[in-house]
This record gives structure tokens, C-alpha cells and sequence, in this order.
């Protein structure tokens, strides 16, 4: 199967807190490895914080790039780690809220030119929340993965995403995946009580696709700024993470060629 264009793969959650990021940045350096060329799009266009989870000092022009003052390959920021690919990034500068009140154009400006980049891959870091931004960009995605925890509050924030999802979409459910899980009946707990909701609310049935067990180290590396595949590259949080991969179906090294999610 040949797509036109890069696959566009959407990482969100109802609320911050989630460990959205750290995923995003995990599925990304997994997919940069199988041999796709990666773009990780740092879409919380109000508080990007990719750079410092990645201990970056440069994080691209996300936002010259918007504006047309700089091409692609110069508004993005190559992550290189030692004995992995490299992917490349595309932010705002951390904290500077420059884009927190993109509208509608800016935000169709973003999308069409993600789709004429030359990656097999964007990984697009959604912002927090369900703002018309976020559900914008997740609606256009072909893959769309929702991150939540088995706090009840990030339950509760991740059904009113699949929800708005769902309105906007016309039925396409996105996936579960459980972080922060002390282990495999607490993940598969968490899912189903959202995948019930949903169903017997929403008339849908949301994929699970598994969880991510809680790690001290994954905060432990977040805290020092250094990604968890050089530190801790037996991590069983990688382990899991790396397991989604064939599921979303890798381009160049076809692990399995899957339908999108979409």
C-alpha cells in the first residue's frame, strides 16, 4: 500500500498530565528506527514543550515556518541520539504561547502543509484539552491515539474526546492506550470502563490498543531532560510502547499493513 503524502498520526489526550508527549516522542524515535523519515509537529500551539522533554535548545520555527519566512528544512530541528535515527522536529519556542490563539486558517495552513512534507510520518503532539484547535488537527489525522490514565479525572477528559472526536470525524473512533498503568487488569479496567461509556453513549466501540506500564525512570528522565531510549533502553515502558507499532503499521518495513484508523 502506497500513501500520498506523509501518514499523519495525531497523539492527544483530555487533559494534560497524560504522558501525551512522552508517547508521541517514544512512537516517533520507534518509527525513525524501522527506516521511515519522521516529523514530530509539536501542535500545542500555546505551551510546546517537546524541546524540554528532549533537552533541546533549538526546537525548529514552527511558527516562521507558518508564516512562510522559512522552508521546511529550515524550520525543522534534527533530534540525533547515539545508536538510533534521527527524526526531525517542528515547534514553537517552549513556553512562549506564540500560537495559543491560531485560528481556523492557521490551522488548515498547518494541515495542508504537513500533507505536502516530504516524511512517510508526522507524529503530531496534540495540545491538552479539547479545544477547536486540538479537535481540528485530530479530526484530519489518519490515525488518531488517545492517552489516558486510570485517574478518573483523565477518564473523564479522555471520553469527552473521543466524543468530540467522533461529532467531528462522523463516527471514526480514535484508539486507547493506557499510561501510567501499575499493570495489565488496572490498564484493561481503565479501557473498558471508557470503551462501556462509549458504547452504550456514543454508539461506538474505541480500539484499545494496550497500555504503558508506570516507569520512575520515565519521570526520572523527563526530570533530567535525556530520552528514555538512551538511558534506559530496556525500559519496559519503551518495550510497550515499541509493541504499538505494529498496529499502526510501520511504511517501510510494512510490520503489517493495516487499514488507517480513520
Amino acid at each position: 500500500m502506497t500513501l500520498a503524502g506523509p501518514r499523519l498520526t495525531a497523539v492527544g489526550s483530555g487533559k494534560g498530565g497524560t504522558g501525551k508527549t512522552f508517547v508521541a516522542l517514544t512512537l516517533a524515535q520507534a518509527f525513525a528506527d524501522l527506516g521511515e523519515r519522521v516529523l514530530v509537529c509539536d501542535a500545542d500551539l500555546g505551551l510546546s514543550n517537546t524541546p524540554v522533554q528532549l533537552g533541546l535548545s533549538h526546537c525548529g520555527d514552527l511558527t516562521g515556518f507558518l508564516a512562510g519566512r522559512l522552508p521546511l528544512k529550515n524550520a525543522v530541528a534534527p533530534v540525533e541520539t547515539p545508536a538510533h535515527a534521527s527524526f526531525d522536529l517542528l515547534a514553537a519556542p517552549p513556553g512562549s504561547g506564540v500560537l495559543s490563539d491560531a485560528d481556523s486558517a492557521t490551522v488548515e495552513r498547518l494541515l495542508r502543509l504537513l500533507r505536502r512534507s516530504p516524511y512517510d510520518r508526522v507524529v503530531i503532539d496534540l495540545g491538552a484539552g479539547i479545544g477547536d484547535t486540538v479537535m481540528r488537527l485530530a479530526a484530519e489525522a489518519d490515525d488518531v491515539l488517545v492517552v489516558l490514565t486510570p485517574d478518573p479525572a483523565a477518564l473523564t477528559d479522555a471520553y469527552a474526546f473521543v466524543k468530540l472526536v467522533l461529532k467531528r470525524t462522523g463516527g471514526r473512533a480514535p484508539a486507547l492506550l493506557v499510561n501510567m498503568a501499575s499493570g495489565a487488569p488496572e490498564a484493561k479496567r481503565t479501557a473498558e470502563t471508557l470503551i462501556n461509556s462509549a458504547r452504550t453513549f456514543l454508539k461506538a466501540s474505541p480500539a484499545y490498543l494496550g497500555f504503558v506500564p508506570s516507569d520512575m525512570r520515565v519521570t526520572e528522565c523527563l526530570r533530567r531532560q535525556t530520552s528514555l531510549w538512551v538511558a534506559y533502553p530496556r525500559s519496559p515502558a519503551l518495550s510497550a510502547i515499541h509493541a504499538f507499532i505494529a498496529v499502526l503499521g510501520g511504511q517501510k518495513n510494512r510490520l503489517r499493513t493495516v487499514g488507517s484508523l480513520r
